[in-house]
């Protein structure tokens, strides 16, 4: 699964040029290092005439009201299964995004507990989560709840001795494929396989991360040049 993730260069300029978008998109965001379920994140669209939309979306599907009850949010669909899974059916075949990211966390458990792993690509460089969406309307009028989901897979070579899951790490050509409202979804499904073994490396960090109130550069610090919580 993937339950926490990065973005720490949020650069406007950066964001326009990697994913296609118009020089009048606002870019408003602060470097994150802890993106937790239920936060607002951003997310790029396709828009109705083709072009490219950025925007926020609450991290945890809400694809209808019964969604709305008690319970885990819906931060992740399994690929393997999204295209019959109710939650998530729709979204895959009507409302794709990416969701911008350089970074995210898996917990390795062994006899001494959890530890906390970053992994991020070895230049820095952003990539795109696949992403699903959806729209509810309020109760009360006021406007749509927006929210989204990450697809996960099997793991990586790289992954497989930290976690049994990670998110679909797209490559950047089929970025378009992706949001492609005419995608077979034959075609779709075969984008929803594990990132190659070398695009990223794995960082053991502090325990800082299991705090959702803790955000800075200190969360990505290798393990052994910092103090821990525990």
């Amino acid at each position: 699964m993937c339950g926490r993730y990065t973005l720490t260069d949020p650069d406007p300029r950066g964001i326009r040029a990697r994913f296609g978008l118009d020089e009048s998109a606002k870019v408003e965001e602060e470097a994150r290092y802890n993106i937790a379920p239920t936060d607002p994140v951003l997310a790029v669209r396709r828009r109705d005439e083709g072009e490219r939309d950025l925007g926020r979306l609450r991290w945890g599907l809400v694809p209808g009201r019964w969604a709305e009850r008690s319970g885990p949010p819906l931060i992740n669909a399994r690929g393997e299964t999204i295209e019959r899974q109710p939650a998530f059916a729709e979204s895959f075949r009507e409302r794709r995004c990416l969701i911008p990211a350089d970074g995210f966390y898996e917990w390795r458990e062994d006899e001494r507990g959890k530890t906390p792993i970053w992994l991020g690509r070895a230049d820095g460089a952003l990539f795109a989560f696949a992403g699903i969406w959806a729209a509810l309307p309020a109760r009360d009028g006021s406007g749509e709840l927006h929210s989204c989901a990450i697809v996960t897979c099997d793991p990586n070579g790289l992954i497989r001795p930290i976690h049994d899951r990670m998110p679909v790490v797209l490559e950047p050509g089929a970025e378009a494929a992706w949001l492609d409202p005419d995608a077979p979804q034959e075609d779709l499904r075969e984008l929803l396989t594990p990132a190659p073994e070398d695009l990223l490396v794995a960082r053991e960090v502090g325990d800082w991360v299991n705090d959702v109130r803790e955000d800075g550069p200190h969360l990505i610090e290798p393990r052994e040049a910092q103090p821990q919580l525990f």
